[in-house]
């Protein structure tokens, strides 16, 4: 599939940026924070809480020390879904790019962690909601493009459908001439 660097430039920007950002705060956390029992900085009038958490599971503390292979996993299955989906992405809306790119972006970012670190590191609470684990800037960024992504589809797959709905009477009203 052909591709100019205009296309791509638009998604290379949100990785970076979403990489930079989640770098970042990331080292912020690292250096300003301290794990294990500590209470944390509040912010938005106790609304958002910032705590050093070192995850080493995946989604909400499952599956724990196991980095290496789920960062492993994790670059297979973003090569996968990128080999895969090839020649979609190209053909796609630029928002529906986009959104993979902060999935890739967010995927990366939480590789790089268990690389460097052995775990993922953690530190945004929304305190209100105590049934959200703690998570981080690389987490938003592949929870924020998977519902951005979802719509995309979602729209690109109701076009499909009007556009076979509007088709289907001229192939009938085709197929009756031709008989």
């Amino acid at each position: 599939m052909n591709f100019r660097i205009k296309d791509v430039t638009p998604i290379l920007v949100v990785v970076a940026l979403v990489l930079v950002a989640d770098r970042l705060v990331k080292w912020w956390t690292l250096d300003s924070l301290t794990p294990l029992g500590n209470p944390g900085i509040e912010a938005l009038g106790g609304l958002l809480r910032f705590v050093y958490v070192e995850n080493r599971g995946v989604a909400f503390g499952m599956f724990q020390n196991n980095s290496l292979l789920f960062a492993l996993l994790s670059i297979t299955v973003i090569i996968g879904a990128i080999w895969r989906s090839w020649g979609w992405f190209w053909r796609t809306s630029l928002l529906a790019r986009l959104s993979a790119g902060l999935i890739v972006a967010g995927g990366l970012g939480n590789i790089i962690d268990r690389l460097l670190y052995g775990f993922v590191v953690d530190m945004i609470h929304i305190v209100p909601m105590s049934f959200f684990q703690v998570f981080n800037v690389a987490d938003m960024a592949i929870s924020f493009g998977a519902v951005l992504l979802f719509i995309c589809l979602w729209r690109e797959d109701a076009g499909h459908r009007a556009a076979n709905a509007r088709r289907k009477p001229d192939d009938a009203l085709s197929a009756s001439k031709s008989e």
